[in-house]
């Protein structure tokens, strides 16, 4: 894998032991819609690779990282984005759009968010944010699409927007019992159904 590959290269670098370097390791997690499994065919996958605290930002990942990637015949299209509010290299990877991101922290726990920087957390919060989604908003997609109220291109709410609405509801209404939950729902439901815009 390219990403292990590189940490384990700028390990050995840095002059740690043989143990260290074989044991170096750096994660790639799908984030956003792909994580979701609402995106669109076509549509960037937004990733985050989260690599050792001794590997960073500015310059490994923004140099080194960006250097390997270049020499690679499957990389087209590399583009680092420095100096945007998170730190992106988008590139297509065997014609696959990709926008990657960076954090460096203790890979082993990546809910502990202790001595990391603002890019690093904000980074962090795109795995921490779906994963919440998924656990407490699963199969909205399917009870979406079985009442006919799902699809962006048709001018009802996406995945996402759905996962994030029904979540607020649940914040709402965290002790509701499930007939009311199912209240709820349909309330939504028909004010959809009724509003101007379809």
């Amino acid at each position: 894998m390219i990403v292990v590959d590189w940490v384990k290269q700028l390990t050995r670098i840095r002059g740690y032991t043989d143990q260290m370097v074989e044991d170096a390791n750096a994660v790639i997690y799908t984030i956003g819609s792909y994580q979701l499994e609402v995106h669109d065919p076509g549509a960037d996958i937004d990733t985050l690779c989260v690599g050792p605290s001794y590997v960073n930002r500015d310059a490994d990942f923004s140099f080194v990282l960006h250097d390997i990637l270049s020499g690679m015949e499957e990389v087209t299209e590399l583009q680092p984005i420095l100096d945007a509010h998170d730190p992106v290299m988008k590139f297509k990877l065997d014609g696959i759009s990709i926008d990657l991101l960076y954090a460096s922290t203790d890979i082993s726990d990546v809910s502990v968010l202790y001595d990391v920087d603002e890019p690093t957390v904000r980074s962090l919060n795109g795995c921490k944010v779906v994963d919440q989604i998924l656990k407490h908003v699963p199969n909205v997609e399917y009870w979406a699409k079985q009442r006919g109220v799902y699809s962006n291109v048709t001018g009802f709410l996406g995945g996402v927007n759905w996962a994030l609405l029904v979540a607020r509801v649940r914040q709402f209404y965290p002790d509701a019992i499930l007939s009311i939950r199912n209240t709820i729902k349909n309330s939504i439901r028909n004010t959809i159904k009724n509003s101007s815009f379809l």
